[in-house]
Order: structure tokens, then C-alpha cells, then sequence
């Protein structure tokens, strides 16, 4: 009983720090406290006992699909870091590879329960909900966290890597919320994703909900519109009579600045308004797109993309087209073809939510696989998909004695 404690307890905490951008933040601010290796460091360590003392998850932990994915990238990144320059820049994305490779298995083992998969996702509604609770303080309170004036971040001090997290929690959490309450966490969450003004976050959230309520059974859409239309109903009574007085405090305290402004009018026009972020990033997508055709089979080796550009390509598929070629292409893809194999009913359902999410978000970042919370949910996902047979029976209603006999049942105690 004690190690099933621990284990949900490790659970909780794995989200709590890296699913609301603590290191982040605490890197930024107290530097002298760390940096987020040391985080996963310390957490792969307290997963150590796990690992100890349940012999039999050990044999189903190397079964997960994931794991071969993360030995798969392991192997790439080496062999293609003895291709590259060996530079201190291409070693330092080989140390960051591997330790983001750590995190995922190490999370992979913590929620490796039926328990620790549904304590992981209630502490993910909380870790969303606090995350949409700081973006919304910041657009009252302009640069509390974010380092770009008018646009929300919360702790992760990057908008766009919150808005990012927040549609990525949202997702694999709303179902495990009572049916009334899923239609106003799908909306407040929208709100912290919208004051972040990062489009492919905005987009990101309309697709995920989209797929969600037409895709899922989880997600009722009169849940969402008597959300929507309880909210606009309040804020034509509580709002509209301050309107004016809202527009004038938010143009003095700088949320409304031209940064905001081509912003929103691109979420009206996509194809008409073209603003210096997005001319930006077409040219340094341009750019890597001819530094991959210059070795297109086989890409510069690891690191290339870091010592390339100043500017990095912002653009997950070309990133790893650079380091590796036309394999670089496939890294993404593979990954969440192995997070959803085997996954059946909801739980496969919500994950192809998840997977179309991801492959969105991953035309806009060169980070999805090296930021902490995405890493943590991509073990959470292969974890609901390996505890999926014990999830429906024991997920919402087990008790920690239930689970603890399953944990023996499981180990062949």
C-alpha cells in the first residue's frame, strides 16, 4: 500500500511542477535554485523505488510502445551526433535529448497504474485551471511573468509554450471531470489560451475542441453551449456597460499594442494580414528548408538546426529535417503512432485528439519534444493506453486498498 501512495503521490507531483511551468519560471527568476535538468533529475531519482520494488511492472514498462520509440531516438540522436561537427552546440542537444528521453521514462514508470494515471489527470485539471487563472491576471497586469508586453505566459514565461500547455492538459484531462462541469473548463481554458495571442495555440484549442465534441463521447456539445451562452449572457451584463472603461485601461496598460493588434486581425484574416512575427518565420522556415535540401537522405547531423540559425526554424518537422534528413520527418508521426498503438474506445479517441493537436502545434515550435510539460503528457497517454484494461474497471471508482491489490494482483504477489 505504501509504494501505491508513493507512486500517486510522485504522480501528482510530476504534474504539478512540470505541467505549470515551474522550472521555467524558476530558472528565469532563481537561477541559483537550478535549472529544469535538475528538476528531472531529482524526479527520475524519487522514481528510482518503483522500479525496485515492483519487479513485474519492470517486465510490462519495456512492452510500452514508447519505449521503443525513446530507445529508437536515443540511437538516432548518437549515431547522427558521430555524423555532425561535434560541437559544443551539437553535444549540448545530444544532453538535452537524453534527458528529455529520461523524463518521459521516468513518468512513463510513475503513472504506470490505473491510480497514477487518474491522479496525474486530476492534478492536470488543477495545474490547467492555474494556468488559466495566471494568463488571465496578466491580462489585467502586463508582464507579471511574459517577457513580451500585452501577451500572457504565466509561469512559463514563454506565451506561446502556454498556450501549448494549456490546450495539451485540457485535452487529456476534461474527461475525467463530472459531465457538467467538462463545458466550462473547455471554455475558461480557451480564455487563458486566447489573452496568450498565440495563434497556433488559439487554433490549436479550436481543434481540440472540435475534435473532442465530434469525435469523443466524453465532451456532450450542450454541455459547451449552455457554457457559451451563460458566459456571453454575463458578460453583456457585467461587461458591456464598462466597455469603454476595459478598453481604455487596457490600451494605457499596454495589452492593446500593435503586437495585438496584427495579432487578432490575422485570427480575422489569415491569408490577408501578414505582421513581422510571421514574415519572420517564413523566412527562417525558407531558410531551413534550403539547408535541408543542401543533405536531404541523411540532414547535417545533430545539432545542425542550433549551429545553422540564429533563429531557430520554429517548425518541429524541419528542425529534425536539418539534423537528420528525410528520416527527421518521421520523428514526430512515430511518436505518436507509438503513444496510440493498441489504444482502443475513448482513451484512443481522446489520444487522436491529442495526436492532430500535436501535429498542429508542431508547424509553429521547434520544441515540442524538448519542453518539460509536453514530455510529462506524452508519458500520461502511453500510460492511459497501457492501463487501459484496468482503467475501466477500477480508474473512477478504485480506492487505494483496490489499488493495492491490484498492484499485487499485477506483480504476481
Amino acid at each position: 500500500m505504501q509504494i501505491t501512495y508513493y507512486r500517486n503521490l510522485l504522480a501528482i507531483l510530476a504534474v504539478a511542477v512540470f505541467c505549470t511551468g515551474w522550472p521555467n519560471y524558476q530558472s528565469e527568476v532563481y537561477p541559483g535554485f537550478g535549472q529544469p535538468k535538475h528538476w528531472i533529475l531529482g524526479l527520475s531519482l524519487l522514481s528510482l523505488p518503483l522500479w525496485l520494488f515492483k519487479p513485474r511492472f519492470k517486465q510490462d514498462f519495456l512492452k510500452v510502445p514508447l519505449v521503443a520509440w525513446c530507445f529508437g531516438f536515443a540511437f538516432v540522436t548518437m549515431l547522427w551526433f558521430l555524423g555532425s561537427s561535434q560541437s559544443e552546440v551539437a553535444w549540448r542537444e545530444v544532453r538535452g535529448r537524453l534527458s528529455d528521453i529520461l523524463l518521459m521514462l521516468s513518468c512513463l514508470m510513475i503513472f504506470a497504474s490505473p491510480g497514477a494515471v487518474r491522479s496525474a489527470r486530476w492534478a492536470l485539471v488543477f495545474a490547467v485551471l492555474f494556468g488559466t487563472a495566471l494568463n488571465i491576471y496578466e491580462f489585467f497586469v502586463p508582464m507579471t511573468f511574459s517577457l513580451v508586453h500585452g501577451r500572457s505566459a504565466g509561469l512559463f514565461v514563454n506565451s506561446n509554450l502556454s498556450g501549448e500547455a494549456l490546450v495539451l492538459g485540457m485535452i487529456l484531462s476534461v474527461t475525467v471531470l463530472p459531465s457538467f462541469w467538462r463545458g466550462p473548463f473547455l471554455l475558461l481554458t480557451g480564455i487563458g489560451i486566447f489573452v496568450t495571442f498565440s495563434r497556433a495555440g488559439i487554433v490549436a484549442w479550436l481543434i481540440a475542441v472540435s475534435g473532442l465534441l465530434f469525435f469523443t463521447k466524453g465532451v456532450r456539445a450542450k454541455d459547451v453551449v449552455w457554457t457559451v451562452l451563460l458566459s456571453l449572457l454575463v458578460a453583456g451584463i457585467v461587461l458591456l456597460p464598462k466597455l469603454d472603461s476595459i478598453l481604455k485601461t487596457m490600451d494605457q496598460t499596454g495589452v492593446i499594442n500593435k503586437n495585438t493588434e496584427e495579432r487578432l486581425a490575422w485570427l480575422t484574416n489569415p491569408s490577408g494580414v501578414s505582421d513581422d512575427s510571421s514574415w519572420s518565420r517564413k523566412q527562417v522556415a525558407q531558410q531551413a528548408w534550403n539547408k535541408f535540401a543542401d543533405h536531404p537522405w541523411i540532414g547535417g547531423g545533430t545539432g545542425t538546426t542550433y549551429e545553422s540559425f540564429e533563429i531557430s526554424p520554429h517548425n518541429q518537422y524541419l528542425s529534425y529535417m536539418v539534423d537528420h534528413g528525410v528520416l527527421g520527418a518521421t520523428i514526430v508521426p512515430l511518436l505518436l503512432l507509438t503513444l496510440l498503438w493498441g489504444a482502443s474506445g475513448e482513451t484512443r479517441r481522446v489520444g487522436l485528439v491529442f495526436g492532430a493537436t500535436i501535429l498542429w502545434l508542431s508547424f509553429f515550435t521547434h520544441m515540442m519534444l524538448s519542453v518539460e510539460h509536453s514530455l510529462v503528457l506524452f508519458a500520461l497517454l502511453a500510460a492511459m493506453v497501457s492501463t487501459e484494461p484496468f482503467q475501466a474497471r477500477v480508474a473512477t471508482k478504485a480506492t487505494v486498498a483496490d489499488e493495492d491489490a491490484l498492484d499485487k494482483a499485477l506483480s504476481g504477489a
